[in-house]
């Protein structure tokens, strides 16, 4: 293969995962919800707990902050699809698979979004550190980082902090091929942060 022809076939890979290639129109936008198939739930014979958990709206950083889907072709490089995005901000639904994943565990009287207005008895803090699709060989995967944090809020003491981080092979080489890897990285790391909070938080 001639030297201009390797440049145009990487050209177009790049443009083909940046999803910018639509036989010369201009590809529509698509919207994905970032969703999780359905976890474990509490072991057979454990009682709930009679406190309350809140869990504090994720925050993320500032790159994610946004409804678009990032991908990586190389370390420490990134960058958005640009017909590809998510239908709400990660960081926000996130905070709603937390919530609705927790509550499948039974593990506490209740568990609510700590703007509800309802008195907590333990606070879920969390934050979204990554959440991209890694590119830089194909079909590459989908990565997740989420820093979670316990807290007493009555004795203003923390109970336990740790981060978690996930990876789900891509179907394909493009944002679709991604979203489904991300729902797959995130409902095994929703169950990593049920097991965790079973095991810190005091019966």
């Amino acid at each position: 293969m001639s030297r201009l022809a390797r440049v145009a076939a990487a050209g177009a890979m790049a443009a083909a995962l940046a999803g910018c290639m639509s036989f010369g129109q201009q590809a529509p936008q698509r919207y994905y919800v970032l969703d999780a198939p359905a976890g474990g739930s509490t072991a057979a014979g454990s009682a709930p707990r009679s406190s309350t958990l809140l869990v504090a709206p994720a925050t993320a950083s500032s790159f994610y902050e946004t409804q678009d889907i990032a991908y990586s072709r190389a370390p420490g490089v990134r960058a958005h699809y640009q017909y590809h995005s998510w239908t709400e901000r990660p960081s926000r639904r996130i905070t709603e698979l937390v919530v609705a994943r927790l509550e499948r565990a039974g593990q506490f009287k209740a568990v609510v979004p700590a703007l509800s207005g309802v008195r907590g008895d333990v606070v879920l803090n969390l934050h979204l550190a990554e959440l991209y699709h890694d590119a830089a060989d194909a079909p590459g995967s989908a990565r997740v980082e989420l820093a979670a944090e316990l807290i007493d809020p009555a004795r203003r003491t923390l109970l336990a902090r740790r981060t978690f981080e996930r990876a789900a092979p891509a179907k394909s080489y493009d944002a679709p091929g991604a979203v489904r890897a991300f729902d797959q990285a995130v409902a095994t790391l929703l169950d990593d942060i049920a097991a965790w909070v079973d095991a810190v938080v005091p019966r």
